[in-house]
């Protein structure tokens, strides 16, 4: 009975060794209806390059309307794809690889692909969400990325009972920005995507809780508008060093003149359980998802002059 047992215990761990070794399904992405309004060929363009340098890859235009991006990973993996795009939307579709494993006849290819490409595709979303476009669906639609020109708190506001917007549609921008005269480091900003994380988990979090939130970045004196902004991000030591980094914002939610309680918030992490593995976005992005459970659970049921977070921790 044990012999059999064990017999058959090999041959399960033959079954499921020999399963992990086949090769991924090769995903193309179609996004052909991505993008609304009126966008410039030059600026998707520029934006889909950018995008694409954000995970190292290189690009090069073979014609109008279409990009070559190649991926070549620790000198060992080679992944080439082409982009079409127009002024509506783009598509990345599998070209040639080396080193991956790629078979034609099953269009299978080694699984890391797809991880690549899904990343490819989300800092491409990311860089023409800069210039004003959010991707299509029931719920999106097209705005423009616009610096405000002036601070928060310079302005003047009239408080308001917050108990009269119960159950109204709150909206924020799709892309958190940073505040005039803010020290962060530009490769924070380059090569981190906080900006538009904290955005993505204020809403997640929000709705969460019941509550009705869009996207608009150009909100009308009629609308109950979040404005917020990230002041400061500090990214301080590494995987090997261990990490210290910390994100603080400030934001209020206003109504034409009438503002209905404001807060500064603060969050610091060291990476967590893993942070010996992990890079300074990965950290700096759990202090926003932290940071948009906090302003969620204000939004809730706000109040003027909130702190929250780990405000109380920093100078």
């Amino acid at each position: 009975m044990r012999k059999s047992l064990l017999i058959s215990g090999v041959f399960l761990a033959f079954i499921l060794l020999f399963a992990g070794c086949g090769g991924a399904t090769v995903q193309n992405i179609d996004n052909t209806g991505y993008i609304s309004g009126k966008h410039s060929m030059s600026s998707i363009e520029r934006a889909i390059k950018k995008g694409a340098m954000r995970k190292g890859w290189a690009t090069k235009r073979v014609a109008r309307g279409e990009l070559e991006a190649r991926n070549n990973v620790r000198g060992k993996h080679l992944v080439v794809v082409s982009i079409v795009y127009n002024s509506k939307g783009y598509r990345i579709n599998y070209k040639d690889s080396h080193n991956m494993k790629y078979d034609p006849s099953s269009n299978t290819i080694h699984k890391n692909y797809n991880k690549w490409i899904a990343n490819l595709e989300r800092n491409i979303n990311y860089e023409l969400s800069n210039i004003g476009i959010v991707g299509n669906s029931s719920s999106s639609k097209t705005v423009t990325h616009i610096e405000p020109k002036s601070s928060i708190s310079s302005k003047k506001y009239k408080k308001a009972n917050a108990t009269a917007i119960s159950g109204k549609t709150i909206y924020i921008r799709n892309i958190t920005p940073y505040s005039r005269n803010n020290r962060i480091a530009e490769n924070i900003k380059a090569e981190c995507t906080i900006n538009e994380q904290l955005a993505q988990f204020i809403k997640e979090y929000a709705e969460a809780q019941g509550l009705k939130v869009e996207y608009k970045n150009k909100p009308s004196r009629k609308d109950l508008f979040l404005d917020v902004k990230i002041v400061d991000a500090v990214s301080q030591g590494g995987a090997f060093r261990g990490h210290n980094k910390f994100t603080a914002i400030e934001g209020r939610l206003v109504k034409g003149n009438k503002s209905y309680g404001s807060f500064k918030a603060a969050r610091i992490s060291g990476g967590g359980f893993w942070g010996a593995y992990k890079g300074s976005c990965a950290v700096l992005g759990r202090t926003v998802k932290a940071l948009g459970q906090d302003v969620a659970g204000w939004l809730y049921s706000p109040m003027d002059g909130a702190r929250l977070g780990d405000t109380g921790l920093i100078r």
